[in-house]
């Protein structure tokens, strides 16, 4: 799991083997390789058949450790490195191994996803046992969402439904092994994580932990609720000592706010507030739209849609795909062939994850891209990377009531959370009619930018509004969608 801290038991029993042969380690120095691995600084396996542990991988990793702590970078483990892992810290890995020159720049560290659109629903779905004042909870929840949104456009909603798929951002206090892959070990050490939005964005705290608001003993709930929410809403651990996404707890600071390596990065992905994020300018295909193509607003029906991480929204149908903007066709039709890496055409659906990737599905493969450019390795079977979604789908998209995603085929969606082991909950797939006001045999749907989701069938769209779980209206694509009729 890419979100969160993992087991290591499996390959540690093979380490410890080897590192007492090779170096008759100590077992502070085998916790030492575990905290290493655990968060980041060495792979997963460094072993295969009866290779030792390389001694310079492990000198490697423990000075990008020490780096990342701001400490000498010796390779070795003295008492200030070891000290320094003894810290509570957050369960997130610290995504070691990149300090050079492009780091100095711009020190600040984006995970790669981000939410897009700027209210944002929560929920305190488990409270913690050893903190039972609730209302003072929801206080310092509140106060630790709301130093993001002071200095972004982000607007926070304590949203109190029992509707799991109208919340972004789910809070829970829990305890040991609790069904992420990230089991809490009690008081100390690890005292919470938090998935980033292509995983959720769920902040999970370790129950076991002496909560505290305003006192200098315990664990400060405030300073770490704004750390994990740091996460929950796309930004990585940062190797700033002040900054409030530095990995490490230091204990109650009164005074603790955001330093100018956590606004610049939260600014970098939201925007500062009420101006929107930086568009990066994106490249439209050179040349005139091909005149072989269809004439769109004459048969207004789509194979599929989506919105690429450019913002640009794209349909497809047969083997031709046209942009679209609210005032309606701006580009095509064009050739998907031409455009598209050579992927042929009659497409399924498509669908564009928070983590920039554009997916797009025909029969029993899928294609990944970043924006029109392929990623290497595709196409690849459905089954691989999306176990239990079928082929030949009617639709998908991420929806942005919770970051989901969602696959339609005939009367049944299913909801595939790819940080979530299994990926899908064991009581889908579940009716279309569950989305109030929406047909069966849906052909497409797309995500737009003003939490409304829309769907496709035959020449006519439905809005789907993300806030209130319902269809808001019913047209015809050809005027009120692609605007056909318009001067």
């Amino acid at each position: 799991m890419t979100c969160c801290r993992f087991s290591a038991t499996g390959f540690f029993a093979v380490l410890v083997s080897f590192l007492t042969v090779a170096w008759a380690v100590p077992v502070s120095k085998i916790q030492a390789m575990r905290y290493l691995q655990e968060f980041g600084y060495m792979d997963e396996y460094n072993t295969t058949g009866s290779a030792l542990v390389s001694g310079e991988a492990v000198t490697s990793a423990i000075k990008d450790f020490q780096r990342f702590a701001g400490l000498p970078a010796t390779g070795t483990l003295d008492d200030a490195t070891t000290n320094m892992m003894d810290k509570p810290r957050c369960g997130v890995k610290d995504k070691a191994g990149d300090y050079g020159s492009a780091r100095r720049k711009k020190r600040y560290a984006l995970q790669g996803s981000r939410w897009h659109q700027n209210e944002l629903h929560y929920r305190i779905n488990k409270y913690p046992s050893r903190l039972q004042n609730k209302e003072l909870v929801d206080q310092e929840i509140d106060r630790a969402l709301k130093v993001w949104s002071d200095v972004t456009n982000l607007k926070f909603v304590n949203h109190n439904s029992e509707h799991v798929d109208l919340v972004h951002l789910d809070v829970r206090f829990l305890s040991g092994d609790h069904g992420d892959g990230s089991t809490f070990d009690g008081r100390g050490h690890t005292l919470a994580h938090a998935f980033f939005p292509h995983c959720g964005s769920d902040a999970h705290f370790d129950d076991e932990e002496q909560w505290t608001v305003g006192e200098e003993q315990g664990t400060n709930l405030f300073q770490v609720a704004a750390h994990e929410f740091g996460h929950s809403l796309g930004l990585d651990h940062s190797d700033v000592p002040s900054s409030v996404m530095a990995p490490f707890y230091d204990g109650y600071d009164p005074r603790k706010k955001l330093s100018r390596d956590d606004i610049l990065s939260i600014q970098a992905l939201y925007g500062r507030p009420n101006r929107a994020p930086a568009i990066v300018p994106h490249h439209r295909p050179r040349g005139n739209p091909d005149p072989s193509g269809p004439n769109l607003c004459n048969d207004p029906s789509f194979d599929a849609a989506t919105t690429v991480d450019d913002g640009r929204a794209f349909v497809f149908k047969g083997d031709f795909y046209w942009e679209i903007e609210e005032t309606g066709i701006v580009d095509g039709p064009r050739k998907i062939s031409d455009d598209w890496d050579g992927m042929p055409g009659n497409i399924d659906a498509a669908m564009t994850w928070s983590n920039g990737k554009t997916y797009i599905f025909k029969g029993d493969i899928f294609y990944r891209f970043r924006n029109q450019k392929m990623d290497s390795g595709y196409p690849k079977p459905i089954h691989v990377e999306f176990k239990g979604i079928p082929n030949d789908l009617d639709a998908a998209f991420v929806w942005s009531g919770n970051g989901r995603a969602y696959f339609f085929k005939g009367d049944i969606y299913w909801r595939y959370d790819n940080c979530k082991n299994p990926p899908i909950l064991s009581y889908y797939p579940l009716r279309v009619d569950g989305w109030t006001g929406l047909p069966n045999n849906i052909d497409a749907s797309l995500q737009w930018g003003d939490q409304r989701t829309y769907f496709f069938k035959g020449t006519e769209f439905f809005r789907f509004n993300d806030k209130t779980a319902r269809v808001d209206e019913r047209l015809p694509i050809a005027d009120a969608w692609l605007h056909c009729n318009s001067e």
